[in-house]
Order: C-alpha cells, then structure tokens, then sequence
C-alpha cells in the first residue's frame, strides 16, 4: 500500500523566538534551502579551539615535548655520528633505542663549564645542568631518562643530579640478563601472571628501640603503606608479614611471593655490609636483606619457586641498590667507630649496583623496576629527631597513590625528591647563619645544616634500578 506525502513540516511554518527588537517581536519562517543546514554534520562538542596552552601529561613518555633517551658513556675512538647512534651499545639496548624512537645522549666528564655533561651529538650540543628544555628535540633533555652503565662508567652522581628534575633509571646488566628485561620492556610484560590485587609487605622489626632502626622502618613506612593497600576495594589480597607479630623470615617471604605473585613488593630491613673483612662475601651479597633470624633474603632463593614477572620492588634497607666509593658521608661520623668503619669498607669495595636487584631485573620473567638506595638510610628522613613527626607521607603516596595508579615508577617517584631543593636552601642558609652567629645561635645553624645535608643526600640517593618507564597495569573492569 501507498501512502501519500503530505507537506514537509517545515514548509511555510512560522518560527517565534524569545527576542525583541525594541519595537517588535522576533519571528520568521524556514528559508526554501533549509535542508542544507539540516543535513549538515551537527558541531555539538566541536568547540573552536581553546586559546589556552594543552597541559602535557607527563606519563605519556613517547611525546615529544615530554621524551625518553638513553645515556651512554662515550667511549674512545668513535666519530661524533657513530656517538649520535647507540650503535656501540649491546644489540638490546640498541632494539629499545630503536623501538622506541629514543634519543642517545654521551657522559662525558671534560665539561670545561662543570664536573660532567650530556652531549648531544646528533642535536650538536651539551646538555650541562637540569634546566636543560624538556624534550627529545636537539639540545633538550627528555624527561624520562634510562642510564645504561654500571655506577664505575657513569656515577651515581649523575642520577643524584637529575634525579630532583627528571624521572631517572639505571640498568647495570649484560648478556642474556639484559635480553631478558629488554624484551620484557619492550612487550610491556604483556604475558605477566602478576596480581595487581595481592601486593606484599614485609617488614623486620627486632624491637631495639633508639638503637635500632627496624621499628622505625615498620612503624613508619611498612604498617602504614599496608594500610593504604588493605583499605583499598581493589586490592583485597594484601598480605602483611609483620615482624612486630610474626617472624618476618626470607623463608615467609618466599613463600608469600610464590604463592600470592604480587605487582608490589615492599620490603623494610637491615641490609647486609659485611663481614667488614671479607670484600668477597661483601660484594656478594651487599645490601641483601636481613630477616628476623639474621639471615639473608638471597635471590636464589627466591626465584626458586618465583619470577618477578613485571612486579615493582621497594626495599628500605642500607645499600639496597648499591655503593658508592668515596662514601657521601665520609668523615661525618666518629673515626673508628662501627658505623664509621662499615662506610669505609662499603666504599672500598668501589662504586656498584647490588646483586639482588640485578638477578631480579635479569630473571627470565624479570622485575619490572626496584627502588632503593645507595650507601645507608638514615632515621632522620622517617622521623624528625626534636619532636618526632613522621616524615614518611610522600613515600606512601609514591607506593600507593601513585604506583598503584599506573603512573610510570619514575614519575612516580617525584613527590620523594620534592623537598630536595627546599633541604639544601636551608642548609644554605644555615651555614651562613653559622659563619655570623654567637654560640647558641652557632649551636642550632649546626645542628640544621647537618640535619639539612644529611636528609637532602638520603632523598636523592634513592634510586631507581629499571626503565623509569615501567609501570603497574591497572585490572581490567569486567
């Protein structure tokens, strides 16, 4: 059946509107080519473009205006275009360089404007302090920046640098360790069994009180992270091993990491620096944690029954990450007193990243990133000494409102190296406060310019050990 078509609805309509002209009101009828406003592709939501600047984000590391670059040493021989390429590096760093379009910059330590610079051979300049524009454009440095050298070819120094102004990594492996995290780093982990629901928290505690530091670390740092962690809906599998209720042994923590394969491990302990006399056994296991037994959480043991498999390890423990050789603190403490001689022999064994940290990042399924330190933490950054407030909130939200976030672990990690800059001005001004004062004054700058030195060089020589890159995948919603 036919039906017929009556007038277009808006054929010879009047339209009113709520206008007025001052004598009259507003009102009129469709024009005949009405259609061709009609049929046009409606605008709703196509804003003209905002004249405000477009905020950058700073996880999106492939952005040009943001950037990731490898920093190379640059060694002897080679042509200012072959230094350009990181084509002297091994083969997988050379395939991340590649894969990612990243930009290859040189320490060199012949700067005759400072003690080191990062040469841009293929933007034709040096990059020779922080202030250096954001970016992988010539003669800017790219926020996210990966050091591939072991702390004897590029220091440690370098990563305490930038560490306040960039979001820094150092990867210290070789052979098919290094193939092992490559690849994982360039798939993203994307085979990864790890839950993002059954983070781990391990904390020693051997109630010594002012003498000893573990239950500080636990108090401080373990308890209230596990509580962040277990209050949060999507992580209902939190486990805690608490040495203030339990034995906090390698042992329990072995068997929580197998059975519970977190994306999060968080660990507070002594770190092994001995035996003083045996440089051997100390470079061995330097910076291994301490259990509730005394024993050492070794990575062979460990991975016995467990791989990484894309996790995030922090571990507040002396020398987690590594040393440094002369020690930051060298001549702070009393001549041949224990902590005194412990600094010396950590420093005698030379600059180096620690064993455990670097079995993890080289395991077939490997780490993801550990976070730790060199050389010694001190309690002063946990606990202000005059009146005891906690110091600690910034590493909470580093470990759980940022990481648990799936922000990129150096970026992460900034809140931590925030008070930097603010700790040196006052040490700054407390040294000239000293140099002018009478003696209680003296008394007091003192006291702030060690307090003030001491918690600075303890926020900047925690490091990260991985691609600053990496990143805990948020669940998928089902």
């Amino acid at each position: 059946m036919t039906v017929p078509i009556g007038p277009a609805i808006a054929d010879n309509l009047t339209v009113s509107v709520d206008a007025f002209t001052g004598t009259e009101v507003v009102s009129g009828t469709f024009a005949p080519t009405h259609e061709v406003w009609a049929l046009t592709a409606a605008r709703v939501g196509q804003a003209a473009k905002p004249l405000l600047p477009a905020v950058v984000d700073q996880a999106a590391w492939s952005c040009d205006q943001v950037g990731w670059g490898v920093v190379l040493p640059e060694p002897p021989g080679l042509s200012p275009a072959a230094l350009a390429t990181a084509d002297d590096a091994p083969e997988p760093i050379q395939e991340l360089v590649a894969a990612r379009h990243g930009k290859v910059l040189r320490y060199r330590t012949d700067s005759g404007f400072a003690a080191w610079t990062l040469r841009d051979y293929a933007g034709h300049g040096d990059l020779l302090n922080a202030m250096s524009p954001p970016g992988v454009g010539p003669k800017q440095l790219p926020m996210y920046v990966l050091i591939y050298a072991g702390p004897t070819q590029i220091p440690w120094q370098l990563q305490y640098s930038l560490n306040p102004v960039r979001y820094v990594g150092r990867l210290d492996l070789e052979g098919e360790q290094l193939a092992n995290y490559v690849t994982a780093l360039i798939g993203d982990w994307s085979d990864s069994k790890a839950r993002y629901d059954s983070p781990v928290v391990w904390s020693v505690d051997l109630g010594g009180g002012d003498t000893d530091i573990t239950t500080l670390m636990r108090e401080t740092i373990a308890a209230p992270v596990h509580i962040r962690l277990s209050q949060d809906t999507d992580i209902t599998g939190t486990r805690f091993i608490d040495g203030a209720a339990t034995d906090a042994t390698g042992q329990a923590l072995a068997e929580c990491l197998e059975q519970n394969k977190p994306y999060l491990v968080v660990t507070t302990s002594h770190g092994m620096t001995g035996p003083l006399n045996d440089h051997d056994a100390m470079r061995a296991n330097l910076g291994m944690p301490v259990d509730q037994a005394g024993a050492l959480v070794h990575p062979d043991r460990l991975l016995t029954k467990w791989q990484p498999d894309g996790a995030i390890w922090f571990a507040q423990a002396c020398c987690s990450a590594g040393a440094d050789s002369p020690s930051t603190y060298q001549g702070l403490f009393e001549s041949d007193s224990l902590l005194d001689r412990t600094l010396q022999a950590v420093a005698s064994l030379g600059p180096m990243t620690s064993p455990l940290p670097r079995e993890l990042l080289g395991a077939p399924k490997p780490l993801r990133a550990f976070v730790g330190h060199v050389e010694p933490t001190f309690n002063w950054t946990m606990s202000f000494p005059p009146n005891r407030q906690v110091l600690t909130s910034d590493l909470e939200e580093v470990l759980y409102s940022r990481l648990c976030l799936s922000q990129p672990v150096g970026l992460a990690m900034s809140p931590l190296y925030r008070p930097v800059g603010s700790l040196l001005i006052d040490h700054g001004r407390a040294v000239g406060t000293y140099d002018t004062s009478v003696q209680d004054a003296e008394r007091r700058a003192l006291d702030m310019a060690l307090y003030s030195k001491v918690v600075a060089y303890d926020r900047v020589g925690t490091v990260i050990l991985g691609d600053p890159t990496a990143a805990i995948p948020l669940p998928k919603r089902p």
